[in-house]
């Protein structure tokens, strides 16, 4: 059996942070992804490459618990942390390869990263959840229990577990959500045992977009824990996280509503205030939302009228957006941040989510 996956990556455009009080989140499929090829094997060994994080393949073995052994790959288990967590998670959800079962495991996530400049950055689009959601989906298919993959919300929730237990419990989920389903999203989380609500969203002609490169990553885990450990400083701060959530959410549900009426200049007011918003949040808490790169991204953007700049996801760096009605002031914005040496970075809505292809031909 061969069989080929593949999942997109993601760019949260609005509703960032809000979305973790049960704001919705206006989220973007772009179109680079992670593939996964898995290819069944005669005898009972696993092999995994990963050219992203290993420099040579690595040995393991499906014990007869159904979990991994990484005995024979040594200290270099450790890169393959994403892989073994799902193989555990699949296991304990009774979905797991079957002991015995060997096969030749493949990882690309190579399009997560950019030659920009001197360096090879990684962009911050989600790669981890763009694997998780290729990974698994191959997984089941090998175990034969493809059909837990055939429901799509069913199959999130149990994405949503294997991407948690990675992340130690931190997140939304949203990038697991945009990487399962593909294109423009608005994604909530309902609370208690609800499963998240994730529904399409279509996106006005009317309103363009950009995508430049901040310079630096950031590391989304590490804001997260700043921002909790701030609201539980004292009665105070969680009193202002309160209240910027609340006006996080209310500008959030406006820009639904706007993209669900096809209103490009509601939305850009939207975007224009959400930026405020969150300026204001990282100031109260002391998150670097607004990093000096994307200060000095979004002072060139304003100097042009109709044209609203920020930071996608949890900021400090990665990717941020430039939202414009017209078209030629966009193009004027991105050639002004060329100059000033801010990287456009060519993504495009990746409409389709997950791709699982099973064939008994090596050219799967």
């Amino acid at each position: 059996m061969n069989i080929v996956a593949s999942a997109p990556g993601k760019l949260v455009l609005l509703g960032e942070y809000a979305v973790l009080e049960g704001a919705p989140a206006i989220t973007m499929a772009v179109d680079r992804r992670a593939s996964v090829r898995l290819r069944s094997r005669a005898d009972a060994a696993c092999e995994a490459q990963a050219p992203d994080v290993l420099d040579a393949p690595l040995r393991f073995a499906i014990g007869s618990n159904g979990l991994p052994d990484w005995t024979a790959a040594g200290a270099a288990a450790a890169k393959l942390n994403l892989v073994d967590e799902v193989l555990r998670g699949l296991a304990d959800d009774q979905l797991g390869v079957a002991a015995g079962g060997g096969f030749d495991l493949a990882l690309d996530t190579s399009a997560f990263f950019d030659a920009i400049g001197a360096s090879r950055s990684k962009l911050g689009l989600g790669s981890s959840a763009a694997l998780t959601v290729a990974l698994a989906s191959a997984l089941v298919a090998q175990s034969g229990h493809s059909d837990a993959a055939q429901d799509r919300a069913v199959w999130l929730n149990r994405l949503l577990g294997l991407h948690r237990k990675f992340q130690g419990g931190q997140g939304s989920g949203v990038d697991v959500a945009t990487s399962l389903y593909g294109g423009v999203l608005s994604y909530r989380l309902l609370g208690g045992d609800a499963a998240p609500l994730a529904a399409p969203l279509a996106w006005p002609a009317g309103l363009h977009t950009a995508f430049i490169w901040s310079g630096c990553s950031a590391s989304t885990p590490k804001f997260l824990s700043i921002l909790r450990d701030w609201r539980r400083g004292n009665a105070a701060n969680d009193a202002e996280y309160r209240a910027r959530m609340d006006a996080l959410t209310a500008t959030a549900q406006d820009a639904v509503a706007a993209l669900a009426g096809s209103d490009s200049a509601g939305f850009l007011l939207c975007a224009s205030l959400y930026a405020q918003d969150l300026r204001a949040l990282g100031s109260a808490s002391g998150v670097s939302i607004w990093s000096a790169e994307h200060e000095a991204i979004a002072a060139i953007a304003n100097a042009h009228d109709g044209v609203v700049y920020k930071p996608c996801g949890a900021g400090g760096g990665d990717v941020g957006v430039v939202f414009a009605m017209n078209p030629d002031s966009l193009a004027a914005v991105v050639a002004a941040l060329a100059a000033s040496g801010f990287a456009n970075v060519p993504l495009a809505v990746d409409p389709t989510g997950l791709r699982l292809t099973l064939s008994e031909s090596e050219e799967a």
